[in-house]
């Protein structure tokens, strides 16, 4: 099944560098897209997302489990107890990751912080990922509303991130494809859902090519001067 991807990443312009890593490619069994948010901002943290990145696509290319959603499961985890040991060994930061794993006609995902995974299904769009952040767990208890949080000072504090423990409680999930059906998919990082509302970002996957998507997006991040480093990967499926 052939899958159609377009990323971008930019540095913050209140960032001296871009802790944001991007890696798309095709899989002996699929097409993966993943997406790292880099917690801190020093050089070490650069090598943190790549590293991430790197090693979970490894571990799935190697995997000779048949079910993709344990695969990918596992590889997260095992990705975790990487960067955990890298950061005791070579005092490296943690960073949030999205993952989008697709495969026979199946769309496997797995997340950890706040970076999103956002799917357009003929036209309508769904949010795939649950944050875990500090602001998302008041606003599931009760404590804040939605308008109240995009104005709260800890919007940024991540609640789960890899390497920040030796084991990790990672979501996954998995839906079937139907050929029929139109899919497009987005995975980004906080740096993008800080500015551009998710009414703004159906709007933008509705168009009808992949290069309008991505040219609107890019353009919307720098009308808007994206203080945040933003990343993002829209794939259609």
């Amino acid at each position: 099944m052939p899958y159609n991807s377009k990323y971008h990443s930019i540095k913050g312009k209140t960032r001296k560098i871009n802790s944001d890593y991007i890696m798309v490619g095709d899989l002996k069994d699929g097409w993966i897209g993943v997406v790292c948010d880099g917690i801190g901002e020093n050089q070490e943290i650069t090598t943190t997302t790549r590293l991430c990145a790197e090693e979970l696509i490894k571990l799935i290319n190697q995997s000779s489990e048949s079910d993709p959603i344990k695969k990918l499961k596992s590889a997260i985890e095992k990705t975790n107890e990487y960067i955990y040991l890298l950061q005791k060994d070579k005092n490296i930061l943690s960073t949030t990751i999205a993952v989008l794993y697709l495969v026979d006609h199946k769309v496997c995902w797995g997340h950890a912080g706040d970076s999103r995974i956002y799917k357009l299904k003929n036209g309508r769009l769904h949010r795939l990922t649950h944050d875990h952040s500090i602001i998302q767990q008041l606003i599931d208890k009760g404590f804040l509303t939605l308008k109240e949080a995009a104005f709260h000072s800890g919007i940024n504090v991540v609640g789960k991130a890899i390497g920040e423990k030796p084991k990790i409680n990672v979501d996954v999930s998995k839906i079937n494809l139907q050929p029929s059906d139109k899919n497009r998919f987005l995975i980004c990082t906080d740096g993008v859902t800080e500015i551009v509302s998710d009414k703004e970002i159906q709007e933008i996957l509705r168009t009808a090519s992949l290069e309008e998507s991505y040219s609107w997006l890019i353009s919307l991040l720098e009308t808007r001067g994206n203080p945040d480093d933003s990343s993002f990967i829209i794939v259609d499926a």
